[in-house]
């Protein structure tokens, strides 16, 4: 206990420098939370519950939905497959196709089939509205969050107008992102205007050992269409969709690791700082009985101070951007929400308080070994 006293003593000694040193680790951790809850948002919407038996049938040769167009009736050609459950054909319109931010993305299928294939929970609103009101949607949590949309609201984005009918939660994370339509308002709409087509068939199979026969089958018999299929397992698909996304977030890694070299010269530089001014400090303390290893930890204690401090400041600081600009990136229409889980958490305070102490070893270390003589007549 009085080794902590004097540790924070300590640090109150020169209060501008600790500041600045506690709000430059606050900064790359900020930045390093950042990033790893892009990874922790990206990998959530990787692993969807119900990914393992859906395949997404697309067109062949196309990597944006603005430009995949499937006749609707391929539905039929596709439930007839053996193996296959059922099929929901989807219109996707959205706002861009390559990564952006604040991605908005209307999905449009027959509203009872929609509920009945999707699990989608109702937080607040009437799914037999939606069914029953033509322009009437649901939006996901995450999107209406963002938003600021309610049950009874209205919401306008590139022509099309639609009246919110309920807030829905899913298992499925991407889901929560979406504004989900009627199939033919969508397929009217004015930017859309392409009656009688989808963008892709969501097919729920019957056993995911027979993915990759099932999906062979649909090809070959839309193999000589107007529109060949390229039919993929959603997760191959999703992975696909989003590889802008992961080249974003490899980049991001260097940074994270740019962000924990700064929180390593910082500390170490205000730690060395400190040793250099107090050497005639610690020869008293050891005429007064402290042993080096006393000495040593009274060091690395302002380390792990500095560093807690600046991964607590780091991490509220995030939790604030992510909470209150409620910050999404998106890719082909899925799209990725930032996401501050425990192990984000966990992850940054184990890199800054890791970083302190890794910085403060060596002046620890030569802090302890000093003469006590040498030490009381420096200057």
């Amino acid at each position: 206990m009085r080794l902590a006293l004097l540790t924070a003593r300590n640090l109150r000694r020169r209060p501008l420098r600790t500041l600045l040193t506690v709000l430059g680790v606050a900064s790359a951790m900020l930045l390093f939370v950042l990033v790893e809850s892009l990874s922790a948002g990206l990998a959530a919407a990787l692993s969807g519950s119900d990914a393992a038996r859906t395949l997404i049938v697309y067109r062949q040769n196309r990597y944006c939905p603005q430009t995949s167009f499937l006749p609707e009736r391929y539905a039929r050609v596709i439930a007839d497959v053996p193996g296959v459950e059922s099929v929901l054909p989807v219109k996707v319109f959205l706002s861009n196709c390559r990564a952006s931010l604040d991605i908005v993305v209307f999905q449009g299928a027959p509203p009872a089939e929609l509920l009945r294939t999707r699990q989608l929970e109702l937080i607040e609103g009437d799914a037999a509205r939606f069914e029953r009101e033509n322009d009437a949607a649901l939006v996901g949590r995450e999107f209406a969050t963002r938003r600021g949309l309610e049950t009874g609201d209205q919401f306008r984005f590139g022509g099309i107008n639609v009246n919110v009918a309920g807030v829905f939660r899913s298992a499925e994370p991407i889901e929560e992102g979406a504004v989900l339509t009627h199939l033919e308002f969508l397929q009217r709409a004015g930017p859309v205007d392409k009656l009688g087509t989808v963008t892709q068939f969501e097919v729920k199979i019957d056993d995911p050992a027979h993915t990759a026969e099932i999906a062979r089958e649909i090809d070959a018999r839309l193999r000589t269409a107007e529109e060949p299929t390229d039919t993929r397992p959603k997760l191959a698909f999703l992975e696909s969709a989003t590889r802008d996304l992961r080249e974003i977030l490899r980049f991001g890694r260097w940074l994270a690791l740019a962000c924990v070299a700064v929180v390593l010269a910082l500390v170490a530089n205000t730690v060395l700082m400190s040793v250099q001014e107090r050497v005639k400090e610690f020869g008293v303390f050891r005429t007064l009985g402290y042993r080096p290893g006393r000495i040593v930890a009274l060091v690395m204690g302002e380390a792990l101070l500095i560093g807690i401090a600046g991964a607590l400041l780091g991490q509220a600081a995030a939790f604030a951007v992510i909470r209150t600009a409620h910050l999404s990136i998106g890719s082909e229409g899925v799209p990725v929400a930032f996401l501050l889980s425990g192990a984000v958490v966990a992850r940054g305070a184990l890199a800054a308080i890791t970083a302190a102490l890794l910085a403060a070893v060596l002046p620890a270390w030569n802090a302890g070994r000093c003469e006590i003589v040498v030490a009381l007549r420096s200057a």
